[in-house]
């Protein structure tokens, strides 16, 4: 290990313990810089004026730690339970800061540090930060945190930082609120697949797949029955055949039409790569929604992973919710449940989408290839 790497893990060890970091900004560096080149001045040569300077330096970085550490002491931050967070696709992160004490806050940013469920030993997932430019004593504000996840899954906050270069800018100084205090809803979040686009996909599917008769009354093109003729009814539906035979004015009825259960099949084979899954998910979950903006009775399943078609508005919830847990390498590979339904296969990896109705190939999605 270099030193530069032993003495960053030294910094995070250390801001870990104290919950506190510091890094001196570039007006840092040089105030730094003259406070040592005057010191060493006014020892060597025991000019009072140096001297005088000298502590005019000193004073004006205490004085800086004092009132950077005052400010972080006020701004207390609270993350809040986010909107839906989509896979490439720029977010916000809701976080409550309040004052409580009597003295404002200047000049405060906050940052969110997330980690991933499965997250051994990798990078931890930071922010962008939003800027509070006053907060004032006994007063609390919602700031916004942008946030950009670039994969689906679970994610949870490792932690919230509160962080300010008040009020001469020399330092940045940092407080961590370690996330393993939070509510558990906010240890665990989801992150949906990344949206691509499949409406005229979705469009020429069900062209394809047609419509099933709802064996009742309704606007169809097949006959379903007839009935007496009553006041209101459009003379143009009247058998007239029928009623010259019996004498009787009587109507046609079409037999309505209803959506087929539609059920997504994600088929990832063996060998696949990680992108080319991670298309197959993101198609799927696409699919999902403009069928069910469609009006369909939408499902989806893949090994290890069942969702039945329905049209219900958590549906597209339960969908999404699943496939942002899927996991190809741990799915089971016990064979898939028989279905009525209308089978789409998103198919990768060398499977040919046996036993479907339509096999079609993921689409790439934007974000293909970043980490």
């Amino acid at each position: 290990m270099s030193l530069k790497r032993r003495w960053q893990s030294v910094v995070e060890a250390f801001a870990r313990l104290s919950g506190r970091s510091l890094r001196p900004t570039s007006s840092g560096r040089w105030i730094i810089g003259l406070a040592l080149a005057v010191g060493f001045a006014a020892m060597n040569t025991g000019n009072n004026l140096l001297f005088f300077g000298w502590g005019l330096v000193l004073s004006a970085i205490v004085i800086s730690g004092i009132l950077s550490e005052s400010t972080l002491q006020a701004a207390t931050p609270t993350p809040l339970p986010p909107d839906e967070l989509r896979a490439g696709a720029r977010s916000q992160l809701p976080v409550l800061l309040e004052n409580t004490r009597r003295v404002p806050a200047f000049g405060v940013a906050v940052a969110v540090v997330m980690r991933r469920a499965d997250n051994d030993g990798g990078a931890d997932l930071r922010s962008g930060a939003t800027f509070e430019l006053r907060l004032s004593p006994g007063t609390s504000r919602t700031a916004r945190v942008p946030f950009l996840p670039r994969r689906r899954g679970v994610l949870g906050v490792q932690s919230v930082r509160v962080s300010t270069a008040a009020p001469f800018g020399f330092f940045a100084k940092e407080r961590i609120f370690d996330g393993a205090r939070l509510p558990a809803a906010l240890r665990s979040l989801l992150v949906f697949p990344e949206r691509v686009d499949t409406r005229v996909l979705g469009h020429a599917l069900w062209a394809r797949l047609g419509e099933l008769p709802a064996r009742h009354a309704g606007n169809g093109d097949e006959l379903f029955s007839l009935r007496p003729f009553r006041e209101g009814d459009d003379p143009r539906r009247i058998a007239w055949k029928r009623a010259a035979k019996t004498g009787r004015l009587v109507v046609r009825e079409n037999e309505a039409t209803q959506s087929r259960e539609l059920l997504i099949d994600l088929r990832t084979g063996t060998g696949a790569a990680d992108d080319d899954i991670e298309d197959a998910v993101a198609t799927a979950g696409s699919l999902v929604e403009d069928l069910l903006e469609l009006g369909h009775s939408v499902g989806v399943r893949a090994p290890g992973l069942h969702v039945p078609p329905g049209r219900t508005p958590r549906q597209r919830e339960a969908c999404l919710r699943a496939l942002a847990t899927f996991n190809a390498a741990e799915a089971s590979t016990a064979p898939l449940h028989r279905s009525s339904a209308g089978i789409i296969a998103v198919v990768t990896g060398g499977d040919n989408g046996d036993n479907a109705d339509v096999v079609i190939k993921p689409i790439a999605r934007a974000s293909r290839g970043r980490p």
